[in-house]
């Protein structure tokens, strides 16, 4: 049995499906394979809809034919398989992550202020830029997880055996030690010393016991860049690690921490013309 929101969503197809017959002057129901063919056909090359909405209004007109009426549908699969492979092989309906450089970084950081939700949100956004972690690995990061190092700030990565070291810019408008610190010292005063990085809070600054969703993270992304005037088209949590990537190196992986992760050994090579 189908929802009422299918049920709702098969006869806004059928009306669709029905107004284009009676444009033509063909029956909608039984319809021959010619009709049907030609409808699929107009929905790919003259609307240009997308694969899966072509296929919704598929299974709408197929399920609305009489018991037993059947009509070969090889022609139509055939015109919906090709538009399929070539929507994949496009760049239609595929959302485009903006890059936040450095240059959004510190606009962004330069609206968060040394309050509570100031010191949150620039330790969330430091980290991420600097570590390009996904969204839901730092959700599950702990507050044991970080520690301030000589230079920077050290991330033990959720699930793994090894950790990201983020270099300090030594700018205290974009410095990871200084959201980090004020961060880490909040969570202390308040008791939350091995719960999670960045725990769930109420309207008074109270904090929880569970932890920021990946959601909740990718909404303050938006939101700081949105206060940065970096507007939020194209904007995500993912933006940090696209920008990261195609900015300057902040991240420092040490030999010993690319063999522990990556399963790595470095090479050893002989010494084929020794020095004489």
């Amino acid at each position: 049995m189908s929802t009422p929101n299918t049920d709702r969503t098969y006869r806004t197809q059928r009306r669709q499906f029905q107004a284009w017959c009676a444009d033509r002057g063909v029956d909608t129901t039984p319809c021959t394979a010619e009709t049907f063919t030609g409808y699929i056909s107009y929905l790919i090359n003259d609307r240009r809809l997308a694969p899966s909405t072509v296929e919704l209004a598929w299974y709408a007109i197929r399920t609305w034919q009489p018991h037993g009426h059947w009509f070969d549908t090889a022609a139509a699969r055939e015109l919906w398989d090709r538009w399929k492979m070539e929507w994949a092989a496009s760049d239609r309906g595929k959302p485009k992550t903006v890059p936040i450089t450095e240059e959004g970084l510190r606009a962004m950081l330069a609206t968060c202020q040394d309050d509570w939700i100031g010191l949150r949100d620039g330790c969330l956004i430091t980290l991420a830029w600097g570590t390009a972690i996904l969204r839901s690995e730092l959700a599950r990061c702990m507050a044991g997880s970080v520690r301030l190092v000589d230079g920077g700030v050290r991330l033990q990565m959720p699930c793994a055996q090894t950790s990201v070291l983020v270099r300090d810019s030594q700018d205290p408008v974009t410095s990871v030690v200084r959201f980090t610190a004020g961060w880490l010292a909040h969570l202390r005063r308040n008791e939350r010393h091995d719960g999670f990085l960045f725990p769930s809070s109420d309207r008074w600054g109270n904090l929880g016991e569970k932890g920021l969703t990946a959601q909740t993270l990718h909404r303050i992304v938006c939101e700081r860049a949105e206060a940065a005037g970096l507007g939020t088209s194209g904007i995500s949590f993912t933006s940090l690690r696209v920008g990261r990537a195609t900015g300057r190196s902040t991240v420092a992986f040490s030999e010993p921490d690319v063999e522990r992760f990556g399963r790595w050994q470095p090479p050893t090579f002989e010494v084929l013309y020794p020095a004489r």
